[in-house]
This record gives C-alpha cells, structure tokens and sequence, in this order.
C-alpha cells in the first residue's frame, strides 16, 4: 500500500508541477466557477489526469497484494488462469476507453463550462496514461500470474520431497532402533539371568550406543527388577548435583519387588566406560511394568511405541519403545530403549522446504508433537510442569490456525493467511503409512514468499520502473506538446487580457506554422485597434486572489474524563538538600516512570507543574474504559517508583515518594488559551476535586486517593479501601474517599493487589463499616486489630486518632500508638 501511495503521489506532484507553470488564471465567468475561483482553472484538469493515474497504477498493487479473485488457479467453472487475465486486459482496455469518452462525452462539457476547455499538453498526456498504461499492466499481470505459477508448482514440489524425507528419515530411526530392540530382547529371552548381574552392562552399552538418538537402553522383569544404561550429558548433570561432574555414562539397577520397602535404585557413573567415577543409592517405589510402553508390549506381544513423554532428567521430549521377552513360553519382561528426538530435530532443521518452513512430526489422535525443526517449541510450561506440546497449543499462532483449518476442512493441503501478519502460508499434511507402528503426520508450513516473494518483490520494482518511465514519457509529450502549443496558448491569454481591456502584452515568438502565424497577426491587430479605442475610456482592471484554509479555534467540549494529579512528598526539602544535577538526576527518572506508565494505559500527559504532573483518560480519544484505565496507570506509576527507590537505596539517593488524586467528572476539554496561543486542556470542578484529592494522601498516608465516582464506576474491577468521608475546598457535601490498592482478576505483577492488601483491605471495610455507622467503639476495636496485624498503617493510626478524639474530647491527642 505504502507503494501504491509513493506512486501516485510522485505521478500527483509531477503532473501538477507542469500546470503551476503554464497555466495562468483567468477570470471566472460561470457560477460554477466563481465558486472555485481560487483554484487555477487548468489544474483541475491536471486532477484528472491524477485520477487516471491513480485508477490505473491501483490495479498492479492489486495484484501484488493477491486477492481472492486473483488467485493463480483454475477454477470450478473450468475457466483457466490465463484467460481470466486475458479478459482482465481487455477489461483495463475497455474502463480506459470508458474513461476517455466519459471524459470527452460527459464529464468534458460540464468542467468546460465549471473552468474552460484542457489544455493541449493536458490532452495527450490524458490520452498516453489511458491508451498505454492498461497494456502495460495486463503483460506485467499475466507474466506474474505465469511465473507465480511455476514458482508454486516449485513450492509443492519442495514440501512433498521435505514431507517424505521427514517421514523417511523417522521410518528409518524407528526400524533401526527397532531392529536392535529385537536383538536385545533375543538375548534377554536366552540369558535372563545374565541382566540381573553387572556383567550384563558391556550388552545394554553396545546397545546404546549402537545408534546416537539411543538415549538408554533397558530391561525390566515381571518382578519390578529393572537394569538400565543411559548417557550422561549437561542436561542430566544440572539434574542431579551428586551426579559427578566428570561422568558421561551412567547404569542404574532396581530391586525386584521381594526386598519390600528396601526397594532401592543403585546408580553407578563412569567417565570412559569401564571406569567408575562415583556410585550411590536413593530408594524408589517406581513400577515400570505400569508406564512407558510396557502394558502395551505385553498385551500385544510384539513392538510397542508409547507417546512421547518428558524425560525428567533433561526436560526433553523421549519415545519410550519397548519389546517383550519370552522365557519358555512364559512372558517375563520387555527390553527397551529410550529415543531422544534430537537427531530427528536437527534433521528436520536441516531439510526445510524453505528458509522459512516448519516441519513437525505428531500424532493426530491426541495432537501430541513428536519432534519440530524448532525444539524450543516442542515442550510447554504448564502449571509449573513441562509437558509434550499439542498441535492446539504450539507456540506458534500459524501452526495452531493450520491445524485448526485442517480440523474443519479435512483438507490435508490447503493456503491460508497467518492469522499473526496476515502472510500467505501453504499447509501441508501427510500420515505415515499405514504399515507404521503409530498413525503419525508430518506437517509442513511454508510461507508463499519464500517462493515467490523475490518475484512479487520484482514486480513491484518493475512497477514503479514502469510508473517511473511513464511519468518521464508523459513529461516528454508534454514537453513536445507545448512546444506545439504555447504560440496558440499565448493567443489565448493575449486575448483574453483584451476581454478586460488590461492589454497585457506578452512575447510570442512567430509561429513557423502558416494557420498560428495568421492567427498570431489577427490578435496582434485586434488588441492594437481595442486598445486605441480604450484610449477615449477608462480601463477597470480587476485582479484578485482569495486563499482558503480553516485555522485551528478556540473551544471546548463536556466530556466524562478522569483526571490524574501526581505529586512528590516532601519535594522542598529534598530539593535543599541536593545538587542541582542529582535533583534533576532523579526527577528525570520520576518524570520518565510516571508518564511512561500514563501512556501506556492511553491517558495524555495534560502539563507538568513542579514536581507535579497533570493527566487525563477519555480525551482527545474518547475510551469506553477510562477509568479502569487511569486506576492501572496510577499503579503502575506508583510500584514502579517503588522499585527504582529501592534501586536507589544502596546508592545512598533518597528516595522519592509519589502521592497521586484520582477523580471522575464531566469537565470542560479543549482548546483554551487566547488566540495567539492556547493549549489542549480540561478545566471544572473534577479537576480541582483530582487536585485535591491528591493532597489528602498527605493527611492519610496513602499513596494513591481516588474518590467516590472512581470506585462506583470500577468496583468490581479495583481493590480499594475506604478511608472516610471528607469535604474538600470548593464543595460543600461530603464524599467518600478510597485508597487504591490494585485490580482485580490480572496476573500483571505491577497491577494486582498483594496478599497484605488484601487482607488489609478486608479489615478496613470492617472497621470503617463501623464508623461510618456511628458505632466508635467497634469501629477504634477493629482499627486497632488493624493495627495489630499491620503496625505501620498510616490509616489506621489516622482514623484511630479521631475515633479517640470522639470518645475523650476531654483528652489531649496522644496518637493512635
């Protein structure tokens, strides 16, 4: 879109530029004309070719951007590609041919009448932008549409040879594992025995290490006895501290189930095979005959491969298979290995479709991810656990909106749009074939662009060459054209000069051609003999030029707004007590944190006076939510001075205490000011209640005061306790005064109420439950068991205060302590 823009505005700017100089005004005759009088005639005719050029340019870019319509496909009707683009050339050819005789037929005599007839230059170069510009555009559209073709025959070539090589490469692993599954569980089934003894470890080890995704290798026995041999690698080592730091092999054994409780697993760590580096035991009650594939082994009697589940140790996704062992006749067990899906990860990293591709094995049925070229992606964090990632929550939004579409549409290959940046993506999906032990897919998703992006890149840069090329042409004719026409155009204007009798006489070269250089002598004679005769009158020469524009006024509108007033504790003294550069030190990071919270929740910054700062929610850009709003923005203005006074404090800066008002009103807002300067500003009484509710926080120790209007718009949205009712300067009833604590229902740290303001909250609802119904003695009880649980509660030692006052007017103020 930017292009397109860029384009019609260059077309805009060089065509108007030919007018400005060509063109000089003349006198409006029709009323449609006077009304436009201070427009130069000719170029409205300059617009014109604008429009053109702006209709006719729009089309490409039409076509970059690929609309439905403009898909590269045969359609139901059978209709091929080509021909649609065919009929969208000769389309372009009819609206310009439309275009010139509407212009010509209709639109011509009308704007004749509104500003006179075009000027020549103005003609052709009308004529060129229509007759040529629509080939231009068809042969631009139709090689698009041939090479897009090419390049998403490219494109579905490139994911089918991606898809087979990932289903290939997974067959290939999991047989080859397989395969040496088989030959394990062949020797467990002739030495059973032989694995319950150390001696055993020299046949799990070949096994492990027989193929690099073999993470362990294992036997485990009917009677809970298993004896594994695993690697050790960073991930395992940060898992466990007694793991020595020097081992790279590990072999475990559990006790079979006849030791009872003594049950323990025995781990022996090496650091070259053979050498033993350390060894212990921890005791354990797991069960392998229950999980990880072996309930499946022993029903069915063959392989089993269970989902893939998280290896505790590395945090990583691993395919537990197992393969049951036959002793006699008699089923006594499974050998087994654990498959890490590193290998296959960096495989499909290695054999994208395209730069940009994804390519994910999983499992249909339960949506279960077995391996992606992004392995960060292949694990996610919930409740606290890591879990194997589902196709419905894969951290990435294309790949969740592909499975969604091919959940609804049972399409296997399909385009869409990424639901995150609106790019056209190819989805492709492909089961595993049907004699493979699980029913997996392998999903492809590619973006269209890594294909035939460089081409639409192309074309755009061929479109604005040929705009470019079109604009230099254009000038050219327009160019040759004046030269052909200017002899006639200054006949015009001399003659128009004689219609006011102003005589105006302008250099004309003669004309070599026979029918402008007779033309050229009759005007010369014509204003010679007028001019003679105006010698016997007066000569009234009327000459005039009007501009418009519609300059900024003054005035306001009522508006609900809420309005913000921040202020610093005890700033005069701390401004005594510092230098000059660490004062402005701190106040620049007091300023930056405060109006930085305050736009990030939509309010405007009204004016900064002092150490204050003045803001407002609802305005110019009215928000339905204003008030909830201006409540975030006062907390996130007020925990994050917090933080930075505690980074403050072990640099020995003294801290800076924000107090900040809250109210909701209609108030005046607009532009306010005199006429030679005026702000953007509110004004009313809400904004002298915000005013002062700010310096209550002075009185009670709060932090932030809002007022009755605030928390009845958002109470079910706020934590905020009551303090009291209060009257303020300039009112004369009583309003209730609350202070904020946090919201409600968020997990935005800076946002929600602590555990203590909650149960703070709780009580002071009590406690001032009480005194506003005049019960004094219940309500000093409760402040006091506030005060019990919270012994620095500014509000409580307040409200205390007066209570005590109220029941021993007789005594002195002693302090709530």
């Amino acid at each position: 879109m930017r292009r397109r823009e860029f384009i019609a505005g260059t077309a805009a700017t060089a065509v108007l530029s030919f007018g400005r100089r060509a063109y000089p005004q003349t006198d409006a005759r029709s009323p449609v004309a006077k009304r436009i009088a201070f427009v130069p005639p000719n170029a409205l005719w300059h617009f014109v070719v604008v429009a053109c050029l702006a209709l006719l340019a729009a089309p490409p870019a039409w076509a970059l951007e690929k609309p439905e319509w403009m898909v590269f496909r045969t359609d139901e009707s059978g209709v091929p590609g080509w021909l649609k683009y065919t009929l969208l050339g000769l389309g372009l050819l009819a609206i310009a041919a439309a275009l010139v005789w509407l212009w010509i037929r209709v639109l011509g005599p009308r704007l004749k009448a509104a500003i006179g007839i075009p000027k020549l230059s103005v003609v052709m170069s009308v004529l060129f932008v229509c007759l040529s510009i629509p080939i231009l555009i068809f042969i631009l559209a139709y090689n698009y549409y041939r090479n897009s073709e090419v390049m998403m025959a490219t494109l579905k070539d490139d994911v089918a040879k991606t898809r087979q090589a990932s289903i290939e490469s997974v067959e290939g692993m999991i047989q080859g594992v397989a395969g040496t599954l088989r030959l394990l569980a062949e020797v467990v089934a002739a030495d059973p025995m032989l694995f319950r003894t150390d001696r055993s470890r020299e046949v799990l080890f070949r096994t492990l290490t027989s193929a690099e995704e073999i993470d362990a290798a294992f036997v485990s026995f009917e009677d809970g006895y298993h004896r594994a041999v695993t690697r050790i690698d960073d991930d395992r080592r940060r898992s466990d501290p007694k793991i020595p730091r020097t081992a790279n092999w590990h072999m475990n054994f559990i006790d079979d189930f006849s030791v009872g409780t003594s049950r323990s697993r025995h781990r022996t760590f090496f650091d070259t095979w053979g050498h033993v580096v350390g060894e212990y035991a921890v005791p354990t009650t797991v069960d392998y005959r229950a999980i990880s594939g072996y309930p499946a082994a022993k029903a069915s009697g063959a392989l089993a491969i269970a989902d893939p589940e998280i290896n505790s140790d590395t945090g990583y996704p691993v395919i537990n298979m197992r393969f049951p062992v036959y002793y006699n006749g008699d089923f006594i067990g499974c050998a087994g290995t654990s498959i890490t899906l590193n290998v296959l990860t960096r495989f499909l990293a290695s054999h994208r479709a395209s730069p940009h591709s994804m390519t994910i094995i999983a499992d249909p049925t339960g949506g279960k991810i077995i391996a992606a070229s992004d392995k960060q992606k292949s694990v996610r964090l919930s409740d606290g656990k890591l879990e194997v990632a589902r196709l419905e929550n894969f951290a990435d939004d294309d790949v969740r909106e592909a499975y969604r579409l091919q959940k609804e549409t049972d399409e296997n290959d399909f385009l869409f749009r990424s639901p995150r940046d609106g790019q056209e993506l190819s989805a492709s999906f492909a089961r595993f074939p049907e004699n493979f032990a699980r029913p997996w897919v392998a999903v492809v998703i590619t973006p269209t662009d890594d294909f035939i992006g460089q081409l639409r890149a192309t074309n755009q840069q061929i479109i604005l060459i040929i705009i470019v090329l079109s604009i230099a042409e254009l000038f050219l004719i327009y160019l040759l054209s004046r030269r052909l026409s200017q002899p006639i155009e200054i006949i015009s204007q001399e003659l128009k000069s004689v219609e006011s009798l102003s005589f105006e006489r302008l250099v004309n070269r003669p004309s070599k051609v026979r029918e402008i250089a007779q033309l050229q002598s009759a005007a010369s004679l014509l204003r010679n003999s007028l001019q003679s005769f105006s010698s016997f009158a007066p000569v009234d020469v009327v000459r005039g030029l009007i501009k418009s524009g519609i300059p900024l006024a003054l005035g306001v509108e009522k508006r609900n707004l809420t309005i913000l007033f921040s202020d610093l504790e005890n700033f005069s003294t701390h401004a005594e007590q510092s230098t000059p550069d660490a004062l402005l030190e701190q106040m620049s990071v007091y300023f930056e944190q405060v109006t930085r919270a305050i736009s990030e929740e939509k309010g405007t910054v009204d004016k900064f006076i002092g150490d204050g700062i003045m803001a407002f929610w609802g305005a110019p850009v009215a928000l339905p939510d204003h008030v909830l709003r201006a409540c975030s923005g006062a907390l996130r203005a007020t925990r994050r001075m917090q933080r930075v006074n505690e980074r403050w404090h072990p640099e020995g800066k003294p801290p800076l205490r924000i107090r900040i008002g809250l109210n909701t009103a209609d108030v005046l807002v607009g532009n306010v000011g005199s006429t030679e300067r005026f702000s953007y500003t509110v004004m009313g009484d809400g904004v002298n209640v915000a005013s002062r509710l700010e310096g209550m926080n002075k009185n009670f120790g709060t932090t932030i005061c809002i007022s009755d209007s605030v928390f009845e718009a958002v109470a079910s949205e706020i934590v905020a306790r009551p303090l009291r009712r209060v009257q303020v300067k300039g009112r004369k009833q009583e309003f209730m005064i609350y202070e904020l604590l946090g919201i409600t229902k968020t997990d935005d740290a800076e946002l929600k109420a602590r555990a203590d303001d909650l149960r703070l909250n709780e009580m002071t609802w009590v406690a001032s439950g009480c005194f506003e119904r005049g019960d004094v003695a219940g309500a000093a009880w409760h402040y006091r068991e506030i005060l019990k649980l919270f012994p620095n509660d500014p509000v409580a030692k307040t409200i205390l205060r007066s209570v005590s006052q109220s029941l021993h007017p007789e005594m002195p103020d002693q302090g709530a302590d």
